[in-house]
């Protein structure tokens, strides 16, 4: 499946979702991007490539790692899901995620996920 395909289904399941929450968003063709942002400030970016990477990122400021990340970029990570881990908000550091990188199955975890930060 291409990236182009992941990131349209994402969409789509995400604004099913969270459609009253959701200010706007936007899919980029040239760059494997999804972006939203929700009403309360905070900011969603999707990533997907044709290498089976991927990043879910919610971005909470500007501030230096304010931010929480799935994501299987790099691998430099020691934990039992690797090359899959999640960086949370304040760290750098990769712990274990929950996440494949399979948008089917992420979209719902990820769902769970935000529901505390967007619809509280």
């Amino acid at each position: 499946m291409s990236y182009l395909v992941k990131l349209q289904e994402a969409l789509n399941v995400l604004y099913e979702e969270f459609a009253s929450h959701i200010m706007n968003y936007s899919l980029s063709e040239e760059r494997p991007v999804l972006t939203i942002i929700f009403y309360n400030g905070l900011i969603l970016h999707i990533r997907y490539n044709d290498f089976e990477e991927y990043s879910y990122q919610l971005t909470f400021s500007s501030s230096k790692y304010d931010r929480i990340r799935f994501d299987n970029y790099d691998k430099n990570w020691k934990v039992s899901t690797t090359p899959h881990h999640l960086h949370k908000r304040g760290s750098k550091e990769g712990v274990e995620s929950m996440m494949t990188g399979n948008p089917n199955d992420d979209m719902k975890k990820l769902i769970e996920f935000l529901e505390t930060y967007i619809k509280n």
